[in-house]
C-alpha cells in the first residue's frame, strides 16, 4: 500500500453506516441496494430523500464498476471503496478508487465545471444531455451525466480529491452529501 494515501480522506467526522471494498459487479450492486434502503429506513429518512440517496448510490457503484483501475497486474493494493456515512445533518456517499493520471485531468475538469453551475444550470444541462439524440459517449459510459445527476439530486457540490501514488496512478475520492 502506498505510503501517505488516505482512503478515508473525505469522510471527515461522519459515522460509517456501510462500507464495501472490492470490485463492483452487477451482483454486488443488487446486494448492496437493499442494505442501504434498510439503513435509511432505520434512520427514518423520508421517502423522497431516500430515493435520491439510493439513486446516487446506484450511480456511484456503477462508476466504480466502469471506471476503476484494473486490479489484475497492479501492485497498488487499493480496491474500489464505497461508504455510506452520516453526520449530524447529512447522509454522505463516498467512493474511492484508483484512476490513471491520464484520466485525472479530464475528471477533475468535469467535476470543477459541474460544481461551478447553480441548480438551474445543472437542471438545464441535464435536460440538454438527456434530449440529445447524438451524445458523445466514452467506451466506459456517458458524457458526465452521472456526475451531473449526482449534483442535481444532492443539491450540493461534489467533494473530491486526488492523491498521487506515482507517475501512472492516483487515488480518487468522491463525496456526495445529501441533507436529511
Amino acid at each position: 500500500m502506498a505510503v501517505g494515501i488516505d482512503k478515508y480522506a473525505l469522510i471527515g467526522e461522519a459515522a460509517i453506516l456501510y462500507e464495501f471494498e472490492g470490485m463492483v459487479d452487477k451482483q454486488i450492486l443488487l446486494d448492496t441496494l437493499p442494505v442501504i434502503e434498510d439503513i435509511l429506513d432505520a434512520l427514518d429518512v423520508d421517502r423522497q430523500k431516500k430515493r435520491k440517496i439510493v439513486n446516487i448510490a446506484i450511480e456511484t457503484l456503477q462508476n466504480l464498476q466502469l471506471h476503476s483501475y484494473p486490479l489484475k497486474g497492479n501492485d497498488y493494493g487499493f480496491k474500489p471503496l464505497f461508504i455510506v456515512g452520516k453526520d449530524e445533518e447529512n447522509i454522505t456517499i463516498n467512493i474511492g478508487n484508483l484512476v490513471s493520471n491520464g484520466e485525472r485531468a479530464v475528471l477533475e475538469d468535469k467535476i470543477k465545471k459541474i460544481n461551478s453551475l447553480n441548480d438551474e444550470e445543472i437542471k438545464f444541462l441535464y435536460g440538454v444531455i438527456m434530449k440529445q439524440t447524438v451524445v458523445k459517449f466514452s467506451t466506459k459510459g456517458g458524457a458526465g451525466l452521472g456526475l451531473i445527476d449526482m449534483k442535481k439530486k444532492s443539491g450540493n457540490q461534489l467533494g473530491f480529491s486526488f492523491q498521487e501514488m506515482d507517475d501512472t496512478v492516483c487515488y480518487f475520492s468522491l463525496k456526495i452529501t445529501v441533507p436529511c
